[in-house]
């Protein structure tokens, strides 16, 4: 959260997630709120491994039309400041 207590927010410019996806969030933090193009949303933490590689772990949502995305783990393969947002991109889901 933000001194407003705000939790950070990630914005998908599509309905749904993919390998190669950039998702823009607003500021990194451990958790986040997601929301994707059609409006539909869910939340999402980073998990760390011992050797500081980073994942997103994605809790389970339906499209707004309807299809249900299972929860998914996706590795982050890179991570960008760009101006006051970060972009983050994915690589194929984990499990």
């Amino acid at each position: 959260m933000n001194e407003r207590g705000e939790p950070a927010r990630i914005i998908v410019d599509y309905s749904h997630l993919f390998p190669g996806v950039v998702a823009r969030a607003d500021r990194m933090a451990d958790e986040f709120d997601v929301v994707f193009s059609d409006g539909s949303r869910t939340e999402a933490a980073i998990l760390r491994d011992d050797d500081g590689v980073a994942a997103l772990d994605v809790v389970g949502y339906a499209t707004a039309a309807g299809t249900m995305q299972p929860g998914r783990v996706w590795p982050i393969t890179s991570i960008e400041d760009v101006g006051s947002e970060v972009n983050i991109k994915l690589g194929p889901f984990l499990r």
